[in-house]
C-alpha cells in the first residue's frame, strides 16, 4: 500500500515541481546563450542579460521555499484537513502515510538540489570550470585511493547523516503540526508553538550532552596525533556517527509523536 501512496503524492506534487524544475533548467540556457553573446557583442545584451538572471536566481529560491511549503500543505491538507476523512478511511496504517509523505519530501528536495546544481553548471561551466572539476574529481579519487576502506565509510555517513538529519527536520514539521492540531483554535499559532517548543528542548538536550560528555569527548579527540602523514580516519567516523546517533534519537520521538497523535488523539473538526 505504500508504493500506491507514494504514486499518489508524487502525482500530486508533480504537477507542482516539474515545470518549475523545466523552467529553471530553460532559463539557466538562456543565461548561458546570453553570457557568450555578452562576451562577443559590446554592451547589446546586458539588459536580457539582467531581467533572465533575475528571474533565474528568483526562481530558484522560489523551489526551495516551494518544497518547505508542499511539505507543510500536503501533510496538513491532506491528514487534518477536509482531505483527512477520505485519507483516513483508507486500509492502510497511519504511520504509512506518514511514510509516503516523508519520503517524496526527500525526493523533492534531492531534486531541486540537483536541478539547482546542474542549472549553475550549465552557466558557469567554461574550460576553466571543467578543468576545476576535473582537479576536483581527481583529488576525490586520491582520497579514496589513499584512505580505502575508511573513505567509503566516511562517505556513507556523511549520506546517511544528511538522509536522517533531513527526515528528523521534516517529523519536527509533522510533528508541531500534529500537536497544533490538538489546540481546539488557533491550530496554525499553536502549531508555531509547538515547533519553537521542540526546537528548544532540542537545544536543551544538546547543552546537557556537552555539558555531560564535553571533557570526555575534547580528550578523547586530543589523543589523536595529526603528525602522521596520513589524517586519522577515526575521529571523523566517531564524530559522524554520533551526529547521526544525535539525528536519529529526534527522528524517532518526532515520529513517535506524529503517529501517536494521528493513530490516537485526531482531531479533524
Amino acid at each position: 500500500m505504500l508504493e500506491k501512496l507514494l504514486k499518489y503524492e508524487i502525482r500530486a506534487t508533480a504537477r507542482t515541481f516539474l515545470p518549475l524544475y523545466g523552467l529553471i533548467l530553460l532559463l539557466a540556457v538562456v543565461n548561458r546563450a546570453l553570457f557568450q553573446s555578452a562576451a562577443n557583442q559590446m554592451n547589446l545584451f546586458n539588459i536580457p542579460r539582467a531581467i533572465t538572471m533575475t528571474v533565474y536566481v528568483v526562481l530558484i529560491v522560489a523551489m526551495f521555499v516551494m518544497t518547505l511549503v508542499v511539505t507543510i500543505q500536503r501533510f496538513y491538507k491532506n491528514l487534518l484537513g477536509d482531505e483527512g476523512y477520505l485519507s483516513f478511511t483508507l486500509p492502510v496504517k497511519t504511520h504509512s502515510q506518514i511514510d509516503a509523505k516523508m519520503i517524496v519530501t526527500l525526493l523533492w528536495s534531492v531534486l531541486s538540489i540537483l536541478v539547482a546544481a546542474a542549472s549553475i553548471f550549465i552557466i558557469a561551466s567554461d574550460a576553466d570550470t571543467l578543468a576545476s572539476f576535473s582537479r576536483f574529481c581527481a583529488g576525490v579519487a586520491e582520497l579514496y585511493s589513499r584512505y580505502g576502506l575508511h573513505a567509503h565509510l566516511i562517505a556513507f555517513e556523511v549520506v546517511a547523516l544528511c538522509v536522517v538529519d533531513f527526515a528528523s527536520g521534516v517529523l519536527h514539521i509533522y510533528a508541531s503540526i500534529a500537536v497544533g492540531n490538538l489546540a481546539g483554535r488557533h491550530k496554525q499559532l499553536a502549531a508555531f508553538g509547538a515547533f519553537i517548543g521542540f526546537s528548544v528542548v532540542e537545544q536543551i538536550f544538546v547543552l546537557i550532552f556537552v555539558e555531560a560528555f564535553g571533557g570526555s569527548i575534547s580528550g578523547y579527540f586530543r589523543a589523536f596525533h595529526y603528525s602522521s602523514e596520513y589524517f586519522p580516519t577515526a575521529p571523523v567516523e566517531i564524530a559522524l556517527l554520533g551526529m547521526i546517533a544525535y539525528s536519529a534519537v529526534f527522528f524517532a520521538a518526532f515520529y513517535f509523536i506524529t503517529d501517536w497523535i494521528l493513530s490516537r488523539k485526531l482531531n479533524l473538526e
